[in-house]
């Protein structure tokens, strides 16, 4: 059970993370933000990817019960 938790924390907070980054990034650098494109990468391409990183760093991260 301690693994599939681990794993869904990974989820959410690799999402987020990367959501906010790629949020941040276009405030911070002058990025092109010509018909949504940008962002739509980010929430549908890079904040996936982050999602699944998070899901498989927390599954290994997460300690078995001895």
């Amino acid at each position: 059970m301690g693994r599939v938790v681990y794993s869904g924390i990974g989820l959410i907070l690799g999402y987020v993370a990367v959501a906010v980054a790629g949020v941040t990034l276009s405030s911070i650098a002058a990025i092109s933000q010509s018909e949504g494109a940008y962002m739509m990468g980010v929430f549908f391409f890079w904040a996936p990817l982050g999602a699944v990183v998070g899901g498989i760093t927390g599954f290994l991260m997460a300690r078995p019960k001895s």
